[in-house]
């Protein structure tokens, strides 16, 4: 089937006609942006072919923007050289038609007809779904739709299966399918087809010896239990007896009571030694108080040393600090002086500035003052003449609208006139005497144009009477005296004799009306703000010329001035040397009151301290203290020794820790008591448990549940025994069933493996059950689609679907392919082995490319066709 033109009316965003002819029978290729319209176009194929003209869904249909409309699509093709048509309007007066060579089906027929030529089923109601789109849901791929094959190839299998039988001349066996489907039932009651997981009978025979084994195993437990407790009973019984006789809680009791006397002791002695360290703590308290005093002594005579040796070099830093202060006075007067001699200069050469800057503004004042005073007389001009073109376009205005009129009435009254004299009798007379007209005399030559019944008098010849032969005259007549009074009264209202003298009149107020708008611009550049404006501007640039030559006689004479910059920088640096001067007096008195108040401060300090060394009492007080230290010292040293005596008595009282001995003694004790305690309840514990256990019938239980759990695992060995004899039937079976459909679907795996090596080389597609792609094998490696990446999927889909195409055409069955932006996320490479593919697939198929991406296909050698183009040729 090859398309050769398609008309769109209405449809989407199409709101007026687009026709697309002249196809290609092989590679079309149609580009723009985004949403120009390229999947409206491929969706309007889509609906013509396969949509039902009466579905109600449809409505999505009319064009944007239009609450109604008529969506139409027609398109041409040929089908193994007949020529075809298919026409159907959707939404509003439905209908469809399709003509194949002389043989015309309508509405319902047609759409069959369409179902059984393309391969795909109608839907029953509602929308077309994927199920029933075949074999164009294969091959018609919508925009971002080329990586999904399993689908649509799933819907499209019966088809290809078919065109597989066709071509191989084999075909599937519907009995072994049925066989293998009949062992498959069977299996799938024993075994899950996925996970072949036990299911039905067998899980329920695997689950019930499960539980009779679990509850076998308890009652093993149980036995082994009764018998463990028996045991366990005996030699709790003989451990008991055996503590008994012993005793051993009375032995740890007497051996925490001497653990508990040797304690005491320790602690008498740790008393005794906390009462010597406090006296020690005493004593050294008392002996540090004059060992204080002594030492506040010596420090005291030390810093009085020092102190003198820090006045001395004190004193001869104060008498240089004094002379740099001296020095520093002076330099600072000197530099005052320059500075205000620079102020000066700096001053005058200011003024020399300010003077430069009054006389230039002087000059821009009076170039101002110039300058207003012509625009204000251009203006005037301006003005002068804008007035006077006003007033004579007063005179000369001419209402326009009545002026149309006129023109217009004048034209219908010529035409009128025209058609008045065209239907009078019309008499060309040529008289060599003369003749009466209704009692009028006529003579010599002209023409008569009689516009109603006349009698024509030719003397003694008799004469004439003529009635014109147009019934209508009169009525015309009467209405050209109606079209001359209006016209009458349109010029007496305009004032002018003429239709020409009112149009001149008006040329003359138009040219006027210009005039007086150009004189405006004039005046408007001139004065933008009006003429009183400009006055006011140029009293304001004299009265600041004045202001400015008020100012420039008032500034001291500067014949002698410096130049600014040089006299700004002379002060600058005379301003920093003074700063500079100004700054080492500062740190100089600084340094002067600084060394002064620090010796005065420090002679007072030392006289203090000196005073203080000299005093008799603190020389008496001092003998006092350092005897005292002698003797304290003694008494220190003898507390000491005795501390130390008894520190090594309660060492060797604490070696065995005596308190935590009898602490662990007593504990031993309650311990063992206790766990013989325990082993009493335990073993009346044990004697009701096999009490209760002996009476229940223990053994008679496990008997009877041991034959459940042999009858039960046999149960389950039998169906275990018959899943696995039909899965494997089953695999037998598929196996045969397999190679028989390898050796079917021959033709379509060389077809996949001509396309495939173009970007997979040495790689085969292993398909499923509806012929879909499964795996792609390469380097011995099978990965699943879901595995491959979505450009890999959408370059295998692209591939696939050619493939697809050559089973069907060979076949007998019609095929179109349409790719719809097929191949966005494809690398340059391998873009250019799927274009390799296109341009082999089009020497047997017609393809429609959609692409946003025109410079990426601009190598393949066919006319690229814009759609803004087609929109702009409708």
């Amino acid at each position: 089937m090859k398309l050769q033109s398609i008309a769109i009316q209405e449809f989407k965003q199409f709101t007026g006609r687009l026709v697309i002819d002249d196809l290609q029978p092989g590679l079309n290729l149609f580009v723009g942006p985004n949403e120009a319209g390229k999947s409206t176009i491929a969706e309007a194929v889509r609906a013509v072919f396969l949509e039902r003209y009466k579905a109600s869904h449809l409505k999505d249909l009319l064009p944007w923007g239009k609450a109604s409309g008529q969506p139409s699509v027609e398109v041409s093709f040929d089908l193994d050289g007949t020529p075809c048509r298919l026409s159907k309007q959707f939404v509003t007066r439905q209908r469809c038609e399709l003509k194949i060579g002389q043989s015309v089906f309508g509405e319902d027929e047609a759409e069959d007809k369409l179902a059984s030529l393309l391969g795909f089923s109608r839907a029953a109601r509602g929308p077309l779904k994927a199920e029933n789109a075949g074999v164009p849901g294969l091959l018609w791929v919508q925009q971002g739709g080329t990586q999904e094959m399993r689908d649509s190839t799933g819907h499209a299998a019966q088809y290809l299966r078919d065109a597989l039988t066709q071509l191989s001349g084999g075909s599937e066996s519907a009995g072994e399918d049925a066989l293998i489907a009949a062992v498959q039932r069977e299996l799938r009651q024993l075994l899950t087809a996925r996970t072949q997981k036990s299911t039905g009978p067998l899980a329920e025979a695997e689950q019930t010896l499960a539980r009779l084994i679990e509850e076998r195993d308890e009652l093993e437990q149980q036995r082994r239990q009764f018998e463990e407790n028996i045991a366990r009973l005996a030699a709790q019984q003989e451990a008991f007896d055996d503590t008994q006789r012993k005793r051993p809680w009375e032995l740890h009791e007497q051996k925490a009571l001497q653990a508990q006397l040797r304690a005491d002791a320790a602690a008498e002695l740790e008393r005794s030694l906390q009462g010597l360290a406090q006296a020690l703590k005493a004593s050294e308290a008392e002996l540090a108080l004059p060992l204080q005093q002594e030492q506040n002594a010596l420090e005291l005579e030390a810093a009085v040393a020092r102190e003198r040796q820090q006045l001395d070099a004190l004193r001869a830093s104060v008498a240089a600090v004094q002379a740099e202060h001296a020095q520093a006075a002076a330099s600072v007067a000197q530099f005052e002086q320059a500075f205000a001699d620079a102020n000066r200069a700096l001053e005058l050469a200011n003024a020399a500035v300010t003077a430069a800057d009054l006389r230039s503004q002087i000059g821009l004042y009076r170039a101002e003052s110039e300058r207003l005073e012509a625009s204000i007389a251009a203006a005037g001009t301006a003005n002068d003449a804008m007035l006077e073109a006003a007033r004579e376009a007063a005179t000369l205005e001419i209402d326009e609208a009545k002026l149309k009129r006129l023109a217009a009435l004048s034209g219908e009254l010529s035409v009128l006139r025209a058609r008045t004299e065209a239907a009078m009798t019309r008499i060309e007379y040529r008289l060599n005497g003369a003749m009466t007209v209704d009692d009028e005399t006529v003579s010599g030559e002209g023409v008569l144009r009689l516009d109603g019944e006349k009698r024509i008098g030719l003397g003694t010849l008799g004469e004439l009477r003529v009635v014109p032969g147009v019934s209508d005259l009169p009525a015309r007549l009467s209405e050209l005296a109606s079209l001359e009074a209006r016209h009458a009264q349109l010029l007496q209202a305009l004032g002018v004799a003429s239709l020409g003298e009112g149009e001149s009149r008006h040329e003359q107020w138009k040219a006027l009306v210009a005039q007086q708008k150009s004189q405006a611009k004039i005046l408007e550049v001139h004065a933008p703000q009006g003429i009183e404006a400009l006055r006011a501007a140029s009293a304001t640039a004299a009265a600041r010329m004045q202001a400015a030559n008020e100012r420039l006689a008032g500034l001291p004479d500067v014949s002698t001035a410096a130049p600014l910059d040089d006299a700004r920088r002379n002060a600058e640096i005379a301003r920093d040397a003074l700063e500079a001067a100004r700054k080492v007096l500062t740190q100089a008195a600084d340094k002067k009151s600084t060394g002064m108040a620090n010796e005065e401060a420090l002679a007072a300090q030392l006289q203090r301290k000196e005073a203080q060394l000299s005093d008799e009492a603190f020389c008496r007080n001092r003998a006092l203290w350092q005897t005292k230290i002698v003797e304290q010292r003694v008494q220190v040293e003898a507390l000491r020794k005795q501390r130390e005596g008894r520190e090594r008595e309660l060492e060797a009282a604490r070696l065995d820790d005596p308190a935590a001995e009898a602490k662990r003694y007593r504990a031993s004790a309650e311990l063992a008591r206790s766990e013989q305690n325990e082993r009493q309840v335990r073993i009346a514990g044990l004697r009701s448990q096999l009490e209760t256990v002996g009476a229940s019938g223990l053994g008679e239980r496990l008997a009877a549940l041991e034959a459940r759990v042999e009858q039960a695992t046999r149960r389950k060995d039998e169906l275990s025994l018959r899943a696995s004899a039909l899965s494997l039937l089953d695999e037998v079976l598929v196996d045969e069933r397999d190679a028989a459909v390898a050796q079917l679907r021959a033709p379509l795996t060389e077809r996949l493996g001509h396309y495939l090596k173009r970007i997979f080389p040495q790689s085969t597609i292993a398909l499923g059950d509806d012929l879909s792609p499964a795996t792609l094998d390469r380097y011995g490696r099978a990965d699943t689609l879901d595995a491959l990446s979505f450009g890999t999927r959408e370059q295998l889909g692209i591939l696939t679907r050619l493939a697809y195409a050559d089973l069907l055409k060979a076949s007998g069955r019609p095929t179109l392919l349409m790719l719809d932006d097929a191949a966005v996320h494809t690398d340059a490479a391998r873009r250019d082995a799927i274009k390799r593919a296109l341009i082999d697939a089009a020497t047997r198929h017609q393809i429609l490319v959609f692409t946003c991406h025109p410079e990426l296909w601009d190598d393949l050698g066919v006319r690229q066709r814009a759609i803004e183009d087609l929109k702009v040729a409708a």
